[in-house]
């Protein structure tokens, strides 16, 4: 293969590499703002210090009042000087590195000993207590990110972040949703429609979650010099004991969770029941699978909680301004176990003085029957199982690894409630078996979702979908799939295109398809204005403007260009080949051979690859 014969093959590389990354990046799901009704103001914890002072200062110590804070505020935990953690999967490196009160985390790969590859991002906020782990994020023009890196307190190790584990590593790209801030933070305010833009953040977890609306209360109280009887407030204990205990699984009940389609308008907000609202599905592979925040799901199976006929609750063991911790937190617990089997021959037989020095470990109620164990879905941690049990049943030999789809309610869920969970599922983990489960029930989803069944499914749509419905729409994913789907069939796109980026021009991915769309013959950095307001960084921009000035022979513009989206991610292969191709056209062979072997390395199965390293110089 001649020189001119490999330039021309690359340039071909770029081109097709280019028009099938426009087309079929996968899309990231939004999250609206449903959750929080728009009149709530949040106040500040401390705003109540005067009047609650030791229910306050009790409250900020405890695991749900040191939930979320900016890194300045942080008391440091972690080991800052800890060798790197090393994913061995994509060979990259990441240490945790601490300044003053700056931390970082730093990414970087090793090649013959020399660092090949570094990127730095400055961690803005901290999200976890710190009793089990601190994971951490950083902002960018106002959209937060989750960092790969988390400190497992219990084993004092930092390691990769829940979710990063087994080639699954998103390294700095993961966005962080208002699902995830809702229970780590009460004063969050999201840009609907944007993925993970916001215009302010809390601090960690506030009386409001618990509480309802604070503002109206110290109104009425500064009115009153605090003498009215209204106090304008939710007090949980004169709630019903559904609306109680829905205050706490509004966040400790794990699973998909999908908007009724018979529900009240609104969202949630403590007071009200949440069933009324959201149909919670679980997801489990066997009995013994559950997860970090599953135990509203598992205290539901236990004999205890469906006996009591609704008077056992999670205040009924857990003060929620509180903390027990050390020696005293089993002894505290059993204690709650005593209230009701006080009197039990088995309960008075463990407790007894002589057992309890004979066997420390096992003379409690909390060893024996609630289980202490990893969870699904976070490595390093051990968390307790809140089904309450005689004994710690033995799943039967070929049930687990087999999942699951329950209510988490039982069985009163509508056939669109489950559809539209299925696919939710399927959307945010790209499972195309869930995706193929949807199709049973496409004919009770609104049209939109069968839209977006169709796009994320990829199954011809054409006579299938009744347009008409959702054209009156205002939900720019809507018109964004309906574009897409159109576009796949050579229709007419551009218009739909546009009115999902009128709806949402907070949404990058938005602003870069059009971009994309325009197709237009060459490209400048005016063109990409729209994303680079948005994200200065955008990697696909600066590979695709890069390429552009390849196109037009300008090396050392493309050259850098191409090096800042390599510089955000080391094996992103536009750029690569891009590059190759740059240093090729300059005579420059020993660069594009440096470049062409990482290629190879990165992806073993391109044998074009290895065929233009045999054919140079």
């Amino acid at each position: 293969m001649s020189l001119k014969t490999i330039v021309i093959f690359l340039n071909l590389v770029g081109f097709a590499t280019l028009v099938f990354f426009a087309c079929n990046q996968e899309d990231k799901k939004v999250v609206t703002k449903d959750q929080k009704p728009k009149s709530i103001e949040f106040a500040d914890p401390q705003t109540c210090l005067p009047c609650h002072t030791e229910t306050v200062n009790s409250f900020l110590k405890t695991g749900k009042g040191r939930s979320f804070y900016p890194v300045s505020k942080s008391n440091f935990i972690e080991n800052w000087k800890s060798d790197p953690v090393y994913d061995k999967i994509i060979d990259l490196y990441y240490q945790p590195k601490k300044i003053g009160m700056d931390v970082s985390i730093l990414e970087f790969r090793l090649e013959n000993g020399d660092t090949i590859h570094k990127r730095m991002e400055k961690i803005d906020f901290v999200i976890g207590s710190g009793n089990q782990t601190r994971s951490y994020l950083f902002e960018r023009n106002g959209y937060l990110f989750e960092i790969p890196l988390t400190w497992y307190t219990k084993k004092a190790i930092w390691d990769l972040s829940p979710g990063y584990e087994n080639g699954s590593n998103s390294r700095f790209e993961r966005e962080v949703g208002e699902e995830c801030l809702y229970c780590h933070n009460s004063d969050v305010e999201a840009i609907p429609y944007s993925s993970n833009r916001y215009k302010k953040f809390g601090n960690a977890i506030g009386c409001e979650k618990c509480h309802g609306e604070v503002g109206t209360h110290l109104e009425e109280m500064k009115r009153t010099n605090g003498k009215s009887k209204d106090l304008k407030i939710i007090s949980l204990g004169k709630l019903p004991l559904q609306a109680q205990i829905d205050v706490c699984r509004q966040c400790h009940l794990e699973g998909v969770k999908v908007k009724k389609a018979n529900g009240p308008t609104g969202g949630y907000s403590p007071g009200k029941v949440f069933s009324d609202f959201y149909e919670v599905f679980i997801p489990a592979s066997g009995k013994n699978d559950f997860g970090f925040a599953s135990h509203s799901e598992r205290l539901q199976l236990s004999k205890c909680f469906v006996e009591s006929a609704g008077k056992m609750n999670c205040i009924t063991c857990h003060n929620p301004h509180s903390e027990i911790s050390g020696k005293e937190k089993v002894e505290f617990f059993s204690q709650k176990c005593r209230t009701c089997h006080g009197n039990d021959a088995h309960e008075l037989a463990c407790s007894d003085l002589k057992n309890k020095k004979k066997n420390p470990e096992t003379s409690n109620c909390i060893s024996c029957h609630m289980k202490k164990d990893g969870t699904n879905d976070i490595p390093h941690v051990n968390s307790t199982d809140h089904w309450i049990r005689k004994k710690f049943d033995k799943i039967p030999e070929g049930s687990e690894g087999k999942m699951t789809f329950k209510n988490f309610a039982g069985n009163s869920y509508s056939k669109a409630d489950l559809g539209m969970a299925l696919l939710q599922y399927a959307e945010t983990r790209t499972d195309s078996q869930k995706i193929k489960e949807v199709k049973q029930y496409l004919s009770v989803l609104t049209s939109e979702n069968q839209l977006k069944y169709y796009y994320l499914s990829g199954e011809k749509w054409q006579n299938k979908l009744d347009t008409s419905q959702f054209r009156v729409s205002n939900n720019p994913w809507t018109w964004f799939y309906w574009a897409q789907l159109k576009k796949q069939n050579a229709m007419p796109f551009l218009t739909d295109l546009k009115h999902s980026v009128d709806l949402a021009p907070d949404m990058i991915e938005f602003q870069y398809k059009l971009v994309m769309a325009e197709n237009k013959p060459t490209q400048t950095e005016k063109d990409y204005a729209s994303v680079f307001r948005l994200n200065p960084k955008h990697i696909k921009s600066l590979s695709n403007l890069g390429f552009y000035a390849l196109q037009k022979q300008e090396y050392p513009k493309a050259e850098n260009l191409f090096l800042k989206a390599l510089e955000q991610d080391p094996d992103f292969k536009l750029a690569n080949e891009n590059l190759v191709r740059c240093y090729l056209e300059q005579g420059k062979f020993e660069k594009a051979k440096q470049i062409l072997k990482r290629l190879i390395k990165r992806n073993p199965l391109e044998k074009r690859y290895g065929q233009i390293l045999l054919s140079m110089p």
